[in-house]
Parts: C-alpha cells; structure tokens; sequence
C-alpha cells in the first residue's frame, strides 16, 4: 500500500514539475517584463480609385487601387483633417505620375516601393508621422481594350 503512495506522489510531483518546466519554457525563461505603454494603432481602409494609364498620347487603360493604412490614434485624435484624403491624392500623383513605379511594365518588387512611397509623402504633407504603414489591398490594371466601350474612340 505504501509503495502505491509514493508511487502516486511521485507521479504528482513529476507532473507538475513538467507543467512548471512548460510555462518557463514558453515565456522564454524570463520574467515577465512590465508592459510598455503601446502605440495604439487604427486602421483604415481607402475608397477604391481609378487612376488612368496614359502611354503614347492616348489612355492605355485604367489602375484600379485600394489602400488599407494605420495611424497613430494619438496623433490621429490631434488632426483635424482626414488622412484617407491625403492618401488617396498621393496614390493618385504616384500611380498617374508614374515615376516611381512604371505601371505599364511592373515588377514585383515595385509594391513595397509604391506602398513606402504613400506613407512618407502623407507624412511629409501633413507635418507628422501620423501614417504608420501603408498596405496595398487591390491593385488592378485594365486595358482600354478589356473595358465597355474600349475599342471605341
């Protein structure tokens, strides 16, 4: 009977042990460090915009975007305009304008360049760093061909 006991004790203490071990193990090993007061973030989502694709004097066809960007809700709190106006024109100068990013013959690699790109003119317009990220959530080119009425006029 007593052998039962310490058998059972024994199978206690190495379960819990294990489950003390797990914990440590799962917060790295430290301990916890108090919290430091975080950023609060908001996130919103643009309009959809049709940008025209100009290329030999004539429409090429048309860049449909949408943008979700974060903000800073303190600095947020603090303007009293509406960043998504200003993201909206800069995608519209960046995407028309062409220079960054050549939408007729785009890369890849082209998108963080576009999306960094927004961030920092709203940021540099608006005298803070109220934009966090920029996020790409459509981003579509139709050929003039492709559209109603393309192969007219």
């Amino acid at each position: 009977m007593m052998k039962y006991l310490l058998g059972g004790l024994w199978a206690s203490v190495v379960s819990l042990a294990a489950a003390f071990g797990m914990l440590q193990w799962q917060q790295g090993g430290a301990p916890a460090a108090a919290p430091e007061a975080e950023t609060k973030v908001e996130e919103f989502r643009t309009k959809a915009i049709n940008v025209p694709i100009i290329g030999a004097g004539t429409i090429q066809g048309y860049m449909v975007a949408q943008f979700v960007f974060t903000v800073d809700a303190a600095a947020l709190q603090k303007m009293r305009v509406n960043p998504e106006v200003y993201v909206l024109d800069e995608a519209f100068k960046t995407i028309y304008a062409g220079e960054q990013v050549n939408f007729q013959n785009m890369k890849k690699q082209d998108l963080p360049l576009l999306a960094k790109k927004l961030g920092e003119n709203v940021n540099k317009r608006l005298g803070t760093n109220v934009v966090q990220d920029v996020l790409i959530d459509q981003l579509s080119y139709i050929p003039k061909k492709d559209m109603r009425g393309g192969s007219k006029g």
